[in-house]
């Protein structure tokens, strides 16, 4: 078992006001507006947005507020999904969750791991212990989600073999750099990870560390899990059943086993686990 390692980051401004509690990373406290910040509900709704987990009802928005100079930010509404959702919707009780992402998306940052840079957490008192809350993050531009990739079918299919590897290398990268850093990702999936030029020299960045956990040194075993995680959600769509070819697949184990000389001479026989994971899934497919 996978032993827990201390999560160890720089403390965050704590500000209060009324009923909200508003969370400022400290790599930002002299770039930000609190009192927009504190507001940022009445913001919202006129910033362009869409849903992620409640269907007809906005999760995230795109905020491009006057005092940042960089290329924006981005708000994510805490949601619950399925059956949960449509009964708790947002209401959490209480903001250890939430407080638990913000400080593992800082130290994910300091740990070198390619992700989008953590600015405020602002969580609201909603009724008794439940609360509601706001997660604000820099936008990377210039890219999209894996499933968006695979939805733009042009783009699918321009991709050469050359550039399937380049892809594959750049995912398997930003990947193991989460893993290095001790960082399992509860919900790996192609929306969680983003790409930046897909067609030259590929970036990849992992996003949404919520409930992620922080372990000492990741085992194979639950690296392996972690990828498989990410490899359910290639059939879970069908865009991504057509533009993700099985070769990929293999491309994309092997790239992330070389970096490792301790596994990189079993990616064979660990390619046939990571097979043996994936088809217990395989029946759970959702359309687009």
């Amino acid at each position: 078992m996978d032993a827990s390692r201390k999560l160890t980051v720089p403390p965050a401004e704590k500000r209060q006001g009324g009923s909200v509690t508003l969370y400022v990373s400290p790599h930002c406290q002299d770039k930000v507006n609190r009192d927009d910040l504190l507001r940022l509900p009445a913001i919202l709704e006129a910033l362009p947005g869409g849903s992620s987990r409640l269907p007809g009802r906005k999760t995230w928005w795109a905020w491009e507020p006057s005092w940042h100079s960089g290329p924006g930010l981005m708000v994510r509404q805490y949601a619950h999904g399925g059956l949960w959702g449509r009964l708790t919707r947002t209401l959490f009780l209480g903001e250890r969750r939430m407080r638990h992402e913000f400080a593992l998306a800082l130290y994910a940052r300091l740990a070198g791991v390619p992700t989008s840079a953590p600015v405020a957490l602002r969580i609201e008192r909603a009724w008794g212990p439940f609360v509601t809350a706001l997660y604000v993050s820099e936008r990377i531009p210039g890219t999209a989600n894996l499933l968006e990739l695979c939805r733009s079918a042009d783009l699918a299919e321009r991709l050469t073999s050359p550039q399937r590897r380049r892809l594959a290398s750049a995912i398997a990268g930003a990947i193991g750099a989460m893993h290095d850093a001790g960082i399992v990702h509860a919900d790996l999936n192609l929306r969680n990870i983003l790409v930046r030029d897909p067609l030259g020299q590929p970036e990849a960045f992992i996003v949404d560390f919520d409930k992620a956990k922080l372990v000492e040194r990741p085992s194979l075993n639950r690296r392996i899990a972690n990828l498989t995680r990410l490899d359910r959600s290639i059939v879970k769509w069908a865009a991504s059943r057509r533009a993700v070819h099985a070769a990929d697949r293999l491309r994309f184990l092997r790239a992330y086993l070389q970096r490792y000389p301790q596994w990189a001479g079993q990616w064979e026989q660990i390619a046939r686990r990571y097979a043996r994971r994936h088809l217990r899934h395989r029946m759970f497919r959702e359309p687009d």
